[in-house]
């Protein structure tokens, strides 16, 4: 489906972070594929914020809002002459003062002239117990990126269950394809001093991803398999109390901290096994890389990662926080190197046709239409 570029269909996408993360180099992603498709998308953001850099040297229009607080006056005027002179067919929100002011502005336009651009919020979690006000009234529709995610909104029988709509994250797997980038001179040199089984674990250092669950049950892998690694990328608040039970386990010699790497496919391919402990996880992308690049993986049964994953068929899946489960499933899939590139081999398969950039594209382009 291409559109010609007269008469190309205008997409808005809000965002009132300063800073970026996967939510947002998602919208990129959406917003780019999007334009290759004929569609005109802008991103609506705070001047000198991080996707607002991003967003520029990736070629993607911009309108820069202040979006100060949820009804800023300034920014309300700004966005309905937006919209009034862009007549978009639909509005993506992804932070909280956009959203309300997104939603606002569209009531607005609808009380003028009679119709209204659906205005969708996407969310990627839900704290605490959701009101249905919002949900069911200000938005066309909220957009989620998990059946898991969708049934926490719905313990709340008050919201209206068809404004929840799931739609699957799209990745670049074409970017993990690409040719492979080196790890930093410190890691390859840990990892070359060091030989032995690889277990990698992507994700933000903090206490819901349960880094503490793997370094507990790495004691019990390491009676059976002495000289195994467990490397893991990220930062976060709880560096420091990772690396006090880092020391205080006697595993020094057998994990490292990276850091941020600035692509996690490298590690991946270096790594005999991935893991992505988690406590609590609407969906999650690591494991879905993972899977991509046929690494043999381990994750959580927890959120919407079973989404993602089969257990015994694409990988295991154990239960959060047990850590003599997590020490058994490690070593099985270390010592069966076989049928855990089979489980590999097949998680490839389950997640290029569920979370392809395509199929992606096609479920928001599906969402506008229907809208």
């Amino acid at each position: 489906m291409n559109l010609n570029v007269d008469d190309a269909k205008v997409i808005l996408f809000s965002d009132s972070s300063m800073n970026i993360g996967g939510q947002e180099l998602q919208a990129l992603q959406q917003m780019r594929s999007l334009n290759s498709l004929g569609y005109k998308t802008i991103l609506l953001c705070k001047p000198k914020s991080a996707i607002s850099v991003r967003a520029r040297s990736d070629g993607i229009a911009v309108q820069e809002i202040p979006f100060r607080n949820a009804f800023h006056i300034p920014s309300l005027k700004q966005l309905f002459a937006l919209v009034k002179e862009k007549t978009p067919v639909t509005i993506f929100c992804h932070g909280s003062h956009d959203a309300l002011i997104c939603a606002l502005v569209g009531m607005v336009q609808a009380f003028r002239t009679g119709k209204r651009a659906p205005v969708f919020r996407v969310k990627t979690f839900q704290h605490g117990y959701p009101l249905s006000f919002a949900y069911n009234y200000l938005f066309s529709g909220t957009v989620i990126p998990s059946h898991y995610l969708r049934s926490r909104f719905l313990v709340n029988p008050a919201i209206n269950p068809n404004k929840l709509r799931v739609v699957y994250p799209g990745i670049d797997f074409s970017a993990l394809d690409s040719a492979p980038e080196q790890l930093p001179d410190d890691v390859l040199n840990w990892l070359a001093s060091r030989p032995g089984p690889v277990i990698s674990h992507g994700a933000i250092l903090r206490g819901e991803k349960g880094h503490r669950t793997i370094l507990r049950a790495l004691v019990k892998v390491k009676k059976v398999i002495p000289n195994v690694r467990y490397l893991i990328a990220g930062e976060g608040q709880d560096k420091p109390l990772l690396e006090t039970e880092i020391a205080e386990l006697g595993l020094s010699e057998s994990v490292l901290l990276t850091g941020i790497l600035k692509k996690i496919a490298p590690l991946l391919r270096r790594s005999d096994l991935a893991v992505l402990p988690s406590l609590v996880e609407p969906l999650g992308m690591f494991q879905i890389e993972a899977q991509y690049l046929e690494v043999p993986t381990i994750a959580s049964r927890v959120g919407g990662i079973p989404e993602t994953m089969l257990d015994q068929e694409t990988g295991l899946l154990i239960e959060p926080s047990n850590v003599e489960q997590w020490a058994n499933a490690i070593i099985w899939m270390l010592s069966n190197p076989e049928p855990a590139r089979q489980m590999a081999k097949a998680g490839r398969q389950m997640v290029v046709e569920k979370f392809s950039l395509n199929a992606n594209t096609k479920s928001l382009i599906s969402l506008l239409e229907k809208a």
